[in-house]
């Protein structure tokens, strides 16, 4: 497990950087599996093959480490990700290297604004102004997709229901992506979960961290994940279960532990807990929408190893789900609005897919891969929770 706090004395050890480098470098030498992922590969690869895998340097490091998006797909897929003795955990390693370089340079005034979304609830209007008409100064393509930035987020709007007897209780981590720019995912979420039963509060929660890794900020990212982890600590111990409805950012709450060296409460999916109470017997979904449904798994979903917890749920109400399966929408956060080329080029299957896709709902859990859906479709789509709060109203 690679660290991740700046704090651990590990953390800038250039020499134990660069030899693991070296070392996962010639097991990865030896696979090419991932060859068209990201351009992390073709671009290692290419060094490899003029040097050599042991005459690797950190200034490699530094550019392969540039170009990964943290997607994880490579971890996903690698045939030598532990308990295999090779040990392979490129996607963690990179991000080891990112913010180790990051935190060696320095970060520039685009890298702060970026990691500033859990700051967009207390002004609305300038975010929405630097979005919408500051792309130079945020360094975001000009074919990108807008981030919209909602009159209102979550929660303004959440209203806590009081549930006597309660067949769970769930604290939940909103995310910034539902409190600032699709805060009717948190409000269609808190509204399955109360009429199942299901208690819901929402904490003083802060960003999750994933901005911040992404532009190479290990201090703050430490910083988030120290108040979260004292949240989900206390909640846990209260008797509720932490849940988030956006498969990044609860990989990120699970990746607390690289973070701050120590046990962290589990985050759920929001898709998989619900499924969970149901196989337990703790609730009863009913209802029916007999619709089709063209589904996109992200890829942190994926990594999180649960499944489709989704894509199960609405197929138990009647939807005809097909699964797309045409890789990743390439824009993990800022960095794809930022490097939109390559975002458009590294989604284009899936997007192409969903251009062509004659469904009558286009679903996926991850609203970042909803923004290149919309763009290739002109339909908005939903979060499978939302599917579900229409196929409930049918019972």
């Amino acid at each position: 497990m690679y660290p991740l706090n700046p704090r651990d004395p590990s953390f800038f050890d250039s020499t134990k950087l660069l030899k693991e480098f070296e070392r996962i470098a010639s097991v990865c030498n030896g696979c090419r599996l991932c060859f068209n992922y990201c351009d992390s590969f073709p671009t290692l690869f290419k060094k490899i093959d003029e040097r050599g895998a042991v005459k690797l340097t950190l200034e490699d490091l530094r550019e392969v480490s540039s170009k990964c998006f943290h997607c994880k797909m490579c971890y996903v897929n690698c045939p030598y990700v532990p308990p295999h003795e090779f040990m392979v955990d490129f996607s963690g390693l990179m991000e080891w290297a990112w913010l180790f370089f990051k935190t060696k340079e320095g970060l520039s005034l685009r890298d702060y604004l970026w990691e500033m979304l859990d700051a967009m609830r207390f002004a609305r209007p300038l975010a929405r102004a630097l979005i919408s008409r500051g792309r130079e100064i945020m360094g975001m393509h000009r074919e990108a997709p807008e981030l919209p930035v909602a009159d209102k987020g979550f929660r303004e709007r959440f209203r806590p229901k009081r549930i006597d007897n309660p067949k769970a209780k769930v604290a939940l981590f909103p995310t910034c992506l539902v409190e600032n720019s699709f805060p009717e995912i948190g409000e269609d979420l808190v509204e399955v979960y109360n009429s199942l039963g299901i208690e819901v509060v929402v904490p003083d929660f802060v960003c999750c961290g994933a901005p911040m890794l992404d532009v190479g900020d290990a201090e703050r990212l430490r910083k988030n994940a120290e108040r979260n982890a004292e949240i989900m600590e206390r909640m846990v111990k209260e008797g509720y279960d932490v849940v988030s409805p956006i498969p990044t950012c609860t990989l990120m709450l699970n990746e607390y532990p690289r973070v701050l060296g120590r046990e962290v409460p589990k985050a759920h999916d929001a898709m998989e807990y619900l499924l969970k109470l149901v196989n337990e017997g703790k609730v009863q979904i009913k209802g029916k929408l007999e619709k089709s449904v063209a589904y996109h798994p992200p890829c942190h979903l994926k990594y999180l190893r649960v499944g489709y917890p989704g894509v199960r749920l609405m197929r138990s109400l009647g939807l005809k789900v097909e699964t797309s399966n045409k890789g990743c929408s390439g824009m993990d956060g800022g960095w794809g609005l930022r490097n939109y080329e390559t975002a458009k080029r590294v989604g284009s299957k899936m997007m192409d897919y969903f251009r062509e896709s004659k469904a009558d709902l286009l679903v996926t859990e991850c609203p970042l891969a909803g923004l290149q859906i919309k763009r290739a479709s002109g339909r908005q789509p939903l979060h499978p929770i939302q599917v579900l709060k229409e196929a409930m109203r049918n019972a």
